[in-house]
């Protein structure tokens, strides 16, 4: 009896062990190491030909920015101790701030676009080991200075793809008021550091879930990874919190004149090919960087905005008059002129706000002045002054109204795209 029992324990456990199930395990993946070079000897490869690498050699590095704010996109930035570089990802995504990576590099290819050295062709399932997460790198306190000093060959530049902090810099007065970048049409734009002696670029992408917040108007800290395109300099933010510019501005911004009863303005005291600068007015962009400026025509000084030559996507200026106290009756005239006009374009366009404060040009509420003559094509004649007559202002204003306005002239254009008509005016009345 007792062999029968250990014979019939010995076949059960040898059916259990027939039955048990061997699940297949995934292979690990082992990317070889090679040899292992740092930042600034993976830069200093780069003689001005594109270099595909093949052999087995490994970057170790720590992610600075990545594309979680939607202002990078396929690019991310990486540092060590000795330099740092932008990697253009084959594919979005994988790779977060403080991740600590081993870069294998074969079938990448280190490149340089428009002066910026990068890393190409880097695919972060096949090209990319994590180490660790959640390590963080400080940034470097720099100048504006500092950043747009020019090396040659300019893939040099050792401030390339740094994640650095710039102190007591604050947004130019002609950008306040407008947002990071265009969010309705997700398009990217510039807009403009400066500490009041030197100014760098910041771009930022329409996708960035910061683009529709508007600049902050004061002077501080900003943080960022340094880019180039061409000869600029550029910043790209990383996380809209480390822009910290809350503190008093080193070109303070100026408070609209108290209410005027009326206006009459002709530029003379504007000088030719020169932004203009008027007692009481305000010259801003809300789109590129061109503003009004003076023109001479036949000797006199007028005002004109132009998009020629611009390299802006858009150019979007405007011309706002002082603060004016409206009463009954009040009209504007003046004279418009054009030349080298381009079909399609719509130039020029006036209008009346009743909240615009100084620094809420892009989000004031304007009324447009309709129903006026202002120089137009075929209507008018390449440069020829057009008289406005006297337009009527109460109609676009609310009724019975009695407080304050401004009258604003805007030029739209865009260098890139040919919309680079020439737009004049002169002897503004407005009373």
């Amino acid at each position: 009896m007792n062999f029968r029992s250990t014979l019939a324990i010995l076949t059960l456990v040898v059916l259990a062990a027939a039955c048990k199930k061997e699940f297949d395990e995934p292979p690990v993946r082992t990317l070889p190491t090679g040899q292992v070079l740092t930042v600034a000897q993976l830069r200093g490869l780069f003689t001005g030909s594109p270099i595909r690498f093949r052999g087995d050699s490994s970057v170790f590095a720590v992610v600075t920015a990545d594309e979680q704010s939607g202002n990078l996109y396929k690019n991310v930035y990486i540092q060590d101790h000795t330099g740092a570089i932008v990697m253009r990802l084959v594919n979005p995504g994988g790779l977060y701030q403080g991740d600590s990576i081993r870069i294998y590099l074969a079938g990448t290819t280190l490149s340089s676009y428009q002066n910026l050295l990068q890393l190409d062709s880097v695919n972060v399932d096949n090209n990319v080991v994590k180490q660790a997460t959640l390590v963080p790198k400080q940034p470097t306190t720099v100048t504006i200075a500092q950043l747009n000093q020019t090396y040659t060959p300019a893939w040099t530049n050792p401030w390339q793809a740094k994640l650095i902090r710039i102190e007591g810099v604050e947004f130019i007065q002609s950008e306040l008021g407008t947002t990071y970048a265009d969010a309705v049409n997700q398009e990217t734009v510039n807009k403009t550091l400066s500490d009041c002696t030197n100014n760098i670029l910041v771009r930022n992408s329409g996708y960035a879930n910061f683009a529709s917040q508007q600049l902050p108007t004061g002077n501080g800290s900003f943080v960022g990874v340094v880019g180039q395109f061409g000869d600029d300099m550029q910043l790209f933010i990383r996380n809209i919190n480390e822009v910290q510019l809350t503190g008093d501005r080193c070109d303070p911004i100026p408070e609209p004149c108290p209410p005027t009863t009326n206006v009459a303005e002709d530029f003379a005291s504007g000088t030719s090919n020169v932004d203009l600068s008027l007692e009481c007015w305000f010259n801003v962009s809300t789109a590129g960087s061109r503003v009004w400026r003076g023109y001479s025509d036949a000797g006199q000084i007028c005002a004109q905005a132009t998009a020629f030559q611009s390299s802006s996507p858009s150019d979007v200026a405007w011309l706002i008059s002082p603060t004016l106290q409206f009463t009954p009756g009040m009209s504007l005239s003046m004279r418009t002129q054009y030349a080298f006009w381009v079909n399609g374009q719509v130039p020029f366009k006036a209008f009346v706000s009743t909240n615009f404060n100084g620094t809420n040009t892009a989000t004031a509420n304007w009324t447009e002045i309709t129903g006026a003559t202002f120089a137009n094509s075929p209507t008018h004649n390449f440069n020829t002054w057009v008289p406005s007559g006297q337009i009527p202002l109460d109609g676009f204003l609310p009724d019975g109204y009695t407080g304050s306005f401004v009258v604003a002239f805007r030029y739209t254009g865009s260098g890139p795209n040919g919309q680079t008509t020439n737009y004049r005016i002169d002897d503004v009345v407005i009373q």
